[in-house]
């Protein structure tokens, strides 16, 4: 059964009340219950792959109801916070680290060693604080705990930086001078606090720092697929989190892009439609292309395959991917089972001129 509310549903806007799943906020990411859902309604086989994990909402839902699952994400940033999203922790030991990062003293002499432009983003009493709680959380011994300390800093130096996510940008907006190691201790506090109240452990996923296109799969090793690739559209996909990547990962200048090619595949036609696209068009459909075929190959007999993705709003024309993706997916040995529409999204040019709509889908696919 279709939820009601499903346009609503591939959203990660339900997730921001959802204990664990509200850790990092990703906005390119859908929610909890519609994991949920598509794993139970479409009765998704063990272990269940995203390859485009994000910040790790399918593999949290799989792990809430006790299905292995493991993922991978080209984004480091992604990769961490998918990774302690779905970790199970001593709680102990977090408490014991949070005492301590309670008396330690937040001194920084000197300056942080970051590009100027993301310097200029911060307060430099605020940045001086970010900067030695980065250093403090480095020296813990224990991953586990050091990443999980390190996501919860990642997330504070977003809320006091003098700049908004907005739309794939990030726009100046001054905040006033923050406390940083308060909002960083709140957020630990937070954490905990979300950890004793689940209270249970599970199975933990695989998670990989890896390229979809590429990734290495054992053949007929996947159960299931659950995932939501990068929606087709014109903007730099990851430029919204430049600030964290160049902070924390050192590197903001990421070629991660809307469409997955970074490089040599912009006028490869590899389907009959896409004859006459625009090249950043032909460059995301032979991505996928790879993609699926990588899919194909490690995905056993008869495993489903589900995409969550939208279509693209270009001046002169509007891309339904939906489509293209199904008939892709037939060229590469899957058959296309359904094509659920999620939500109508707006196309605009010149930023106010409405030129049309495209589809926010989800496409069932099986493996022949």
């Amino acid at each position: 059964m279709i939820p009601t509310n499903l346009s609503e549903l591939v959203t990660f806007i339900p997730n921001k009340t959802i204990p664990i799943h509200n850790w990092f906020y990703y906005k390119e990411g859908f929610s909890r219950d519609f994991a949920k859902w598509a794993i139970k309604e479409f009765n998704l086989q063990e272990p269940i792959l995203d390859p485009f994990c994000g910040s790790g909402t399918t593999l949290l839902a799989a792990k809430e109801l006790g299905k292995q699952a493991m993922g991978f994400d080209v984004s480091p940033l992604a990769a961490l916070a998918s990774k302690v999203k779905t970790r199970n922790y001593d709680v102990e030991e977090l408490e014991s680290y949070y005492s301590e990062f309670r008396e330690f003293p937040t001194n920084f002499e000197g300056t942080a060693p970051l590009d100027k432009r993301v310097r200029k983003l911060f307060y430099k009493p605020v940045l001086d604080e970010i900067w030695a709680l980065k250093r403090q959380v480095e020296g813990i011994p224990a991953a586990k705990t050091r990443e999980l300390f390190l996501l919860a800093l990642i997330d504070t130096a977003g809320r006091v930086a003098n700049v908004q996510k907005v739309g794939g940008s990030l726009r100046k907006q001054k905040k006033g001078v923050l406390p940083a190691k308060k909002l960083f201790l709140g957020k630990i506090r937070k954490m905990i606090i979300d950890l004793e109240k689940q209270n249970k452990n599970g199975i933990e996923p695989e998670v990989l720092e890896a390229d979809a296109r590429i990734a290495q799969l054992k053949p007929d090793s996947i159960g299931s697929v659950l995932t939501s690739p990068p929606y087709l559209n014109k903007i730099e996909y990851a430029s919204v989190y430049k600030l964290e990547l160049g902070m924390f990962f050192g590197c903001q200048g990421t070629r991660l892009r809307a469409y997955i090619a970074d490089s040599g595949e912009e006028e490869k036609t590899v389907l009959p439609e896409l004859e006459g696209m625009p090249s950043i068009v032909k460059a995301y459909f032979a991505d996928l292309k790879l993609v699926l075929e990588n899919l194909h190959m490690g995905t056993q007999n008869s495993a489903k395959v589900i995409f969550e993705l939208a279509g693209g709003c270009f001046p002169d024309r509007n891309v339904e991917s939906d489509e293209l993706l199904a008939r892709l997916a037939e060229s590469a040995g899957f058959k296309h089972l359904q094509t659920i529409p999620c939500r109508q999204i707006p196309c605009h040019k010149f930023r106010s001129m409405k030129t049309g709509t495209v589809r926010e889908s989800v496409v069932l696919l099986e493996k022949r």
